[in-house]
Formats: C-alpha cells, structure tokens, sequence
C-alpha cells in the first residue's frame, strides 16, 4: 500500500507539473501575441504609397515623352528644316559635374615634366613623390594632408 500512495502522489506531482507548464505555455502564447501587436503598431509604414506614387510619376514621364514627340514629328511636318528644340532625355537633362583633379606637375628621372592626379596615387607612391620634392617625415602624414604638402612645395 505505501507503494501505491507513493506512486498516486508522484503521479500527482506530475499532474500539476504538466498543469503549470500548459498555463506557462498559454501565457507565453498570450504575451507573444501581445507583443506582435504591439510591434504592428511600431513598425515602418508599407512602402505601397511611395511605390504608387513612383509608378505615377514614371507614367507621367512616359505622357510627357509622347507629348513631346508629338510636338517634334508636328514641327518637322511644318517646317522642312530640322529641328533641335526635341526635348534631351531625362537623365541627360541634369549631369552633375566632374570632381576637380587635383594635378601636379612631376619632373621624370628622364628629365621629362608630367602630370600626375594626387588622389588617384597610393599612400606610398605619395610618399615617394613627396620624398622627391624634399618633404621630411611623410611616414606621419596621412593621405591628405600629405596631398596638400605636395601641392605647396
């Protein structure tokens, strides 16, 4: 008999145990999906506006394209010379313009002068040239401040 009361109560134990662990789960559960909402809430907004807003814009473009070759094909029909008032291509109408180079003027060890671009040079052919134009402790300088030395001497 005191076998079977041992074994009633560790079957017991094991009842509220597994009882615990199944309100444990649900309120994991529950808590989760509180915090999904919550996350909804913060999240980003969807990107549908701008992507309509984008496919508007490009069709607008498109109407604008045909418009104006309409308007072109209808300038040439008038008159018999050739026209250069159609319109350029909308990426050609803005171009940005090129960075500035910045040159030097570097004497050859064959005695010609040449042009060099200072940005586009390594660290150490910079300190090279730099050592040939007289300037001491180049290995402290970086890059640019190496460049602006160069330029001054």
């Amino acid at each position: 008999m005191a076998d079977q009361r041992k074994l009633k109560k560790s079957a017991a134990k094991a009842y509220d145990k597994a009882e615990d662990a199944v309100t444990d789960a649900r309120t994991a559960v529950a808590e989760a999906k509180r915090r999904a909402k919550k996350l909804a809430k913060k999240a980003r907004p969807s990107v549908k506006p701008l992507e309509n807003a984008l496919d508007d814009a490009a069709a607008g473009l498109k109407d604008a394209k045909k418009t104006a070759k309409g308007a072109g094909q209808a300038s040439k029909g008038a008159s018999s010379t050739p026209s250069s008032a159609t319109p350029a291509e909308p990426r050609s109408i803005y171009t940005p313009p090129l960075p500035e180079v910045d040159e030097t003027t570097v004497q050859l060890p064959d005695g010609h002068d040449a042009h060099v671009d200072l940005h586009a040079q390594t660290l150490v052919a910079l300190r090279a040239l730099a050592r040939t134009k007289g300037i001491t402790n180049v290995s402290r300088y970086p890059k640019a401040t190496l460049i602006e030395k160069i330029e001054q001497a």
